[in-house]
């Protein structure tokens, strides 16, 4: 009887060590199954803004592009060949302009509307002035373009404001 006593205490006592042991590696799972989930976040968070740094770069030769769309010259008074010619240019330009903002829907980044009111968050005023129709603090004209990557801003949109 003293041997049955010792082994149900023995008994007890292993499967208490069981059970912790057990404990211990359920929240060791747990713990790797959170730092996985932890992991992924991140690595989509890098893959996320990964081409910011390069973007920022290419946004002034963006912004001189659009620049130059904006002051198309007229061409009415040209030949009839020559005309033929720069309306293909012309097609090819925006061809490519048409290119470059598929580029940009496909990895998120996006021009900064300033159809809406004033956003500090993001835009940036740089000056007031006063036109006629507007309301006080309507953006009035747009001095340089402002974008984000991801709903992130990398950098917001220069605007000049009705006094």
């Amino acid at each position: 009887m003293e041997e049955q006593i010792k082994k149900t205490e023995e008994d007890v006592q292993v499967h208490e060590h069981c059970e912790e042991y057990l404990a211990g590696w359920k929240r060791a799972q747990a713990d790797y199954a959170n730092l996985k989930k932890e992991m992924e976040n991140e690595r989509r968070d890098f893959a996320k803004y990964a081409n910011e740094r390069l973007l920022v770069r290419l946004l002034p030769a963006i912004d001189q592009y659009e620049t130059a769309l904006q002051f198309i010259p007229n061409i009415d008074d040209v030949s009839p060949e020559v005309k033929k010619k720069i309306d293909i240019w012309f097609i090819g330009i925006r061809a490519v302009k048409n290119m470059w903002e598929s580029a940009f829907a496909e990895i998120g980044l996006e021009k900064i509307s300033t159809s809406e009111a004033f956003d500090p968050a993001v835009h940036e005023a740089v000056s007031v002035e006063e036109m006629e129709g507007k309301n006080s603090g309507d953006i009035i004209r747009v001095t340089q373009s402002g974008w984000k990557l991801s709903g992130k801003v990398l950098r917001p949109a220069l605007v000049i404001l009705q006094k």
